[in-house]
């Protein structure tokens, strides 16, 4: 009962740092990916005291520790039955042996990890996905395992129904849109965003990464858009009726996905880039500097394989801006459909000007947006206030006009009528007792 409290209080006392330091825990900094995952902070602290370094030597060990811990735990309470506590020990060994195989498997490469995984990265995966599937075979309605194919290669995701959902009573759909080093099995609690609000969700793995094959490339939005073609050959779903939601990366492939197919009938996405923001020389500097601390600092790879460091120019980095620029590929005009944007000021990874240029474009209307002065990149540590708050909106914007929304509506006024009926019951009683005293 006292954990939601102590983690907020933990929460409230961190430092803001904007940076990708794994030997601090901050608001805004590395672990942000992980707040709104783990239980309890204060083990998430005391065990970043304990890495060395992020070489899989020292990184995968101390994380897969703990996760071991929670599976055993797991395994002991579901062996009493203790379906509930058995899950949440899943989803908390799952958790940490995600920080232990993170970022990998990350198949396009990165400055930050090799292409492909060492044994000892490769055994945390497993791990991980292991605890996933036990969890979510504890859950009352288990995700189905989605794989789309096109030309040759494959997306995988998890698919969830809302209860009632069915060829009669079709429901409302997103598409969850994982981001660069975060993957489906992490994204379970955005999944419940949506079914909290009576509507499908189907979460995948982003291109390059996890259990996709496509590559992280411009062009992969086929990817995307093959899970679209999914979700519309379901009974269950209203093919009318589709959004998608995207954090970080995520929300770069949302806006990109909705620039490209019209079949996204509105959006969430936090922490947008590629929208086509090109920045001021200061900012472009400054995100070069970052990016080669990034690289000098952590390596997420075996030990003595970090390949030589290499600055990026402003050359180099203006082509690979190009190739996502929304603007400069005169796709900007096609974002017509209702957006929430969100992110926090303090971004070291996208520039917040993609949001306000998102913000400046499109129809007079649509666009809601919510920028946290006090937080850093995907605003995690107000995720508790826009999390809820954007769901609720999807929710509105795709069931607009459904007769079932016409339902819950009308619901209040049967309510209203039996209340007449209750003041009857109240005076009587009144009545009796002052019979009572008289006598």
């Amino acid at each position: 009962m006292t954990a939601a409290p102590n983690k907020a209080a933990i929460l409230a006392s961190l430092p803001m740092r904007a940076d990708e330091d794994p030997f601090v825990v901050a608001i805004g900094g590395f672990y942000r990916r992980w707040f709104n995952l783990i239980d309890d902070m204060q083990l998430l602290i005391n065990t970043v005291a304990k890495i060395k370094s992020t070489e899989d030597e020292d990184w995968v060990p101390v994380w897969s520790t703990v996760g071991a811990e929670y599976e055993k735990k797991g395994d002991a309470l579901l062996a009493r039955k203790d379906r509930a506590g058995a899950r949440q020990a899943y989803v908390q060994a799952k958790t940490y042996y995600s920080l232990a195989r993170f970022p990998s498997p990350y198949w396009s490469g990165s400055p930050i990890c090799p292409p492909t995984m060492s044994p000892l990265k490769a055994q945390s995966y497993e791990d991980y996905l292991r605890c996933y599937a036990k969890s979510a075979a504890l859950l009352p309605d288990p995700p189905e395992t989605i794989v789309v194919h096109k030309n040759g290669m494959k997306a995988t995701g998890f698919l969830r129904l809302p209860k009632g959902a069915s060829k009669s009573n079709k429901v409302p759909a997103v598409l969850v849109m994982c981001g660069a080093d975060m993957y489906k099995e992490d994204r379970e609690k955005y999944a419940e965003g949506a079914l909290a609000q009576g509507m499908a969700a189907l979460v995948v793995d982003a291109p390059g990464t996890g259990q996709t094959t496509f590559p992280h490339a411009p062009e992969s939005v086929v990817a995307w858009q093959a899970a679209l073609d999914v979700l519309q050959k379901r009974p269950e779903i209203d093919g009318n009726r589709i959004g998608a939601f995207g954090v970080s990366r995520g929300g770069l492939w949302v806006i990109r996905l909705a620039a490209h197919d019209p079949r996204i009938k509105g959006l969430i996405a936090c922490a947008p880039g590629g929208a086509g923001y090109w920045g001021s020389p200061e900012e472009r500097a400054e995100w070069r500097q970052a990016a080669y601390e990034r690289a000098r600092t952590n390596w997420f790879g075996p030990r003595g394989t970090r390949p030589p460091l290499k600055e990026i120019t402003e050359e180099e980095q203006r082509k690979e801006f190009l190739r996502w620029s929304l603007k400069d590929q005169d796709l900007l005009k096609n974002l017509t459909m209702p957006m929430y944007l969100v992110n926090g000021k303090i971004d070291h990874l996208t520039p917040i000007g993609n949001l306000y240029m998102l913000l400046e474009s499109g129809p007079a209307d649509g666009r809601v947006a919510r920028v946290y002065p006090d937080d850093g990149h995907i605003a995690a540590k107000n995720e508790r206030e826009w999390g809820p708050a954007s769901w609720a909106w999807l929710r509105g914007v795709l069931t607009k006009g459904m007769k079932t929304e016409m339902k819950v509506k009308s619901a209040p006024k049967k309510a209203a009528a039996k209340k007449p009926a209750k003041k009857k019951t109240v005076a009587k009683k009144a009545a009796k007792k002052k019979t009572a005293k008289k006598k």
